[in-house]
């Protein structure tokens, strides 16, 4: 322990209980802390690895006889290594070269090989890899097969039709029968032309589906090995928190929405420092995080600048690993109060589940709203889109201009998804029997004697469709799933609403139908594209009605 634990001077008051990892500001002992830590590296042959950018710890900790040091850590690995000496071990060391993980990952980068080599087109950093030479053979072989066929049927057509017209000029003057026999040859003999082609054209591609069905086969071992193995991996990373109790990341994460741990969880800085802590008898006192080097370019990293704790990797770990000490930062200047609301974070991008009620944006009245909820940790947050205030549901809100623009320019091109719940009070419910499916198309426009309420309008209102699905009745109302192609103001509420929509406006609409104890409509469905990775990911919410 003597190693890791560095002896640390009470320059100033030391705290009694730890603050919150997700929010604070960093005591002047992990200052110091951090200040020792840099020290150490610039004489250290880690220096060039670090300027390249790394997110460093410190936890300041007092050891059972009394005594005040801290603890450093990296988070995931420096030089392909996680084991340097002076810092904290890693939670569970997954890289020792003779090890399961090691052998297991040269299987799978050897899988790799074999389905690039066999001939497998593969994109690799933005670039398409050339074909193997007898695969690039076979496929100009297929193409220049299936042009020939196509040139020489062509031509035939032209020849019928050149002998049609010459029929039609002797018909009356020659046997008709002669004539029909001469069209029936020429038909019968296109279609054996084509079979003959098309008999020539499956036998030289015969090699080309044999390589891709191997292919396929190579991918589908591929993917059953990689998944075994992230599987085993989150299984060995078993967590101890402040009761002395242990769970792996599985069984962390298998609450949460994600259920499965994201890659990298149990690498951070802070998980590593509490789990050595814990495991040595050290009571942490102060945490902190702080970047060393360049900024990513894929996000905003100053060097020498705090932060809090990753949401999407930590968020889930250190509830377990703190338990009831997180009750400790409750209050008025403790624990943000909308941080439940948060359903996943990343580097560049979070998804939340909007409550109805909150703005999504600030009003002109100075409301809270969720963007300035935000903005209280999270300074850096856009607001891609937003729901109306009596709307619940998912957001997605962009941590970086890159991701905003990207995100942008998705809801431009309508490839972001989304879908709705909602509970409408239709006029006649025998007309929306369930399964029934169909689309609304009504042009909206604002009121501009009523804002912000809308109208229908034909000729200067602004095309607005909306795809919906009967789910189910319940007693006088109707369960509908409404999915916007476009999105206006109010298009939902009106195309329920509207006497040429559904005429069945949602249960709660105080503008279009009747209040109630909210509003039922909720946005249970996000899709889109990952802004870093270019991944399709999902996001689903339930109905809290």
């Amino acid at each position: 322990m003597e190693e890791v634990f560095h002896a640390l001077e009470a320059s100033a008051e030391v705290p009694t209980k730890l603050n919150d990892p997700f929010c604070y500001e960093p005591h002047p002992l992990c200052v110091e802390a951090a200040r020792r830590v840099c020290e150490y590296l610039s004489e250290s042959p880690l220096k060039d690895e670090v300027s390249e950018g790394k997110m460093l710890g410190v936890l300041v900790c007092r050891s059972a006889d009394g005594r005040l040091g801290f603890l450093a850590a990296y988070s995931g690995q420096l030089g392909g290594r996680e084991d340097w000496p002076w810092f904290v071990p890693a939670v569970f060391d997954y890289l020792q070269p003779d090890g399961y993980f090691k052998q297991e990952e040269a299987a799978i980068s050897a899988l790799n090989r074999e389905i690039v080599e066999s001939g497998e087109r593969k994109e690799e950093s933005g670039e398409w890899k050339e074909e193997s030479g007898k695969r690039r053979e076979d496929s100009g072989e297929v193409e220049r097969l299936r042009m020939m066929a196509e040139q020489e049927t062509d031509d035939y057509r032209r020849m019928m039709a050149e002998a049609k017209a010459r029929r039609d000029t002797l018909r009356g003057t020659v046997d008709e029968a002669m004539l029909i026999r001469e069209s029936q040859f020429q038909k019968a003999e296109l279609r054996r032309l084509k079979a003959r082609w098309a008999k020539r054209i499956a036998e030289a591609e015969a090699p080309l589906l044999a390589a891709a069905e191997a292919v396929e086969r190579l991918k589908a071992e591929r993917r059953r090995r990689s998944d075994a193995l992230q599987r085993w991996l989150f299984d060995h990373f078993v967590m101890l928190n402040s009761r002395g109790e242990r769970r792996s990341l599985t069984e962390i994460f298998r609450p949460t929405p994600q259920h499965t741990p994201p890659s990298g969880a149990g690498e951070c800085c802070a998980p590593k420092l509490l789990q050595y802590a814990f495991e040595h008898g050290l009571r942490p006192l102060s945490i902190a995080e702080f970047w060393r080097g360049r900024s990513p370019k894929m996000e905003v990293r100053h060097d020498g600048q705090y932060y809090p704790a990753c949401r999407g990797k930590c968020k889930p770990i250190l509830e377990w690993m703190l338990g009831g000490e997180r009750e400790e930062w409750k209050g008025e200047s403790g624990e943000w109060k909308g941080e439940s609301i948060i359903i996943h974070a990343s580097h560049s991008y979070l998804v939340i589940d909007k409550p109805a009620g909150l703005l999504s944006v600030p009003g002109r009245t100075g409301e809270e709203s969720m963007e300035s909820l935000l903005r209280k940790v999270y300074p850096e947050a856009y607001m891609v889109h937003r729901l109306d205030q009596d709307t619940s549901g998912l957001l997605v809100v962009a941590l970086n201009s890159d991701a905003y623009h990207q995100l942008q320019r998705q809801f431009l091109m309508r490839t972001l998804h989304k879908r709705y719940i909602a509970l409408v009070a239709p006029r006649s419910p025998e007309n929306l029997p369930v399964g029934k499916k169909g689309i609304v198309s009504l042009p909206l426009r604002p009121d501009v004697m009523d804002r912000p309420r809308q109208v229908v309008d034909f000729v200067h209102g602004k095309e607005a469709v909306t795809h919906y699905e009967v789910l189910a009745h319940e007693g006088n109302y109707v369960r509908l799933s409404l999915t916007p192609h476009t999105g206006r103001t109010h298009q939902l509420r009106m195309h329920c609403a509207h006497e040429e929509g559904l005429a069945a406006p949602i249960v709660g609409d105080r503008l279009y139908g009747k209040p109630a104890q909210r509003l039922c409509l909720h946005a249970a469905e996000l899709a889109f594209d990952d802004p870093q990775t270019g991944k399709r990911v999902i996001f689903s919410s339930e109905a809290p009605f």
